[in-house]
């Protein structure tokens, strides 16, 4: 197991991409420490939390007081910490174009999705450069790259999160320190429920990726256990799309029928 005996605290995995992590990383032996505004009800991982390889911890992330708070915790109960996804944003409200984003919606956003990184990062990297290395993955989005309309604010935050993650990576390279990013694209994960019941909607986002479908949050774990693991460790400051060929087809309206398929 490729991460035996290494110590991760992510964030948002009560859930979707972060929950998939989360799994990805106790299959490869890690002892993790979850954050999340809502504690988890996956079985497999309430039974790692009852053997002692997991702790969780409820917080906001849009709390300055966080990030410190949880890495101590991290350090007193495992004296290390190795790995660093950041994976909560805030998703409650995604939609505003400009005129439509409010103050508290565009702080909200901020706060969590992007000062939360930024925090996170800034309280974990002292104790990874006391351990003398340490890997850090932020979730940022294909809407970071290439923003969806009427969602600003968040578009905005994930775009930052991208110069964040290699800002981090020229500044602590050389003291052991990789730092790299994920963009997923359109995932199945609970926030993707809303266009799971809207039939036309659904096929227009399996339409404008290049291998017609919906990804899922384990192929997105995939990449991030990747990035954290010592198969990619002369790799920083990069960032790794997941998103279905969605980014390389984006300026066709419809790719049209696949291969084998009448058109």
């Amino acid at each position: 197991m490729n991460l035996s005996g290494r110590v991760v605290l992510l964030t948002g995995g009560a859930a979707g991409i972060g929950l998939a992590c989360v799994r990805r990383m106790l299959s490869e032996g890690a002892q993790i420490h979850i954050v999340d505004l809502h504690a988890t009800a996956d079985r497999e991982v309430l039974d790692a939390m009852a053997a002692g390889g997991v702790i969780s911890t409820e917080a906001d992330l849009g709390d300055k007081s966080t990030p410190a708070g949880v890495v101590q915790r991290t350090l007193t109960k495992w004296g290390r910490l190795d790995v660093l996804i950041n994976n909560a944003a805030y998703t409650a409200h995604r939609g505003g174009a400009l005129l439509e984003t409010t103050d508290q919606e565009w702080q909200r956003q901020m706060d969590v999705t992007l000062r939360g990184s930024f925090g996170m990062c800034r309280a974990a990297v002292p104790a990874m450069l006391e351990g003398g290395k340490g890997s850090i993955v932020n979730v940022s989005s294909i809407g970071g790259v290439r923003p969806f309309a009427n969602t600003l604010a968040y578009c905005t935050a994930k775009a930052a999160i991208l110069q964040l993650t290699r800002s981090i990576a020229i500044d602590y390279g050389r003291s052991g320190i990789r730092c790299n990013a994920v963009c997923p694209g359109a995932i199945d994960t609970p926030a993707f429920s809303t266009i799971r019941g809207q039939p036309l909607e659904l096929a227009d986002r399996e339409a404008r990726t290049a291998l017609g479908r919906i990804g899922t949050p384990e192929e997105v774990a995939a990449a991030v256990y990747f990035l954290v693991s010592d198969e990619a460790a002369y790799i920083t400051g990069t960032t790794l799309t997941v998103d279905g060929g969605w980014d390389a087809s984006q300026w066709n309206d419809q790719l049209g029928p696949r291969s084998g398929e009448k058109a």
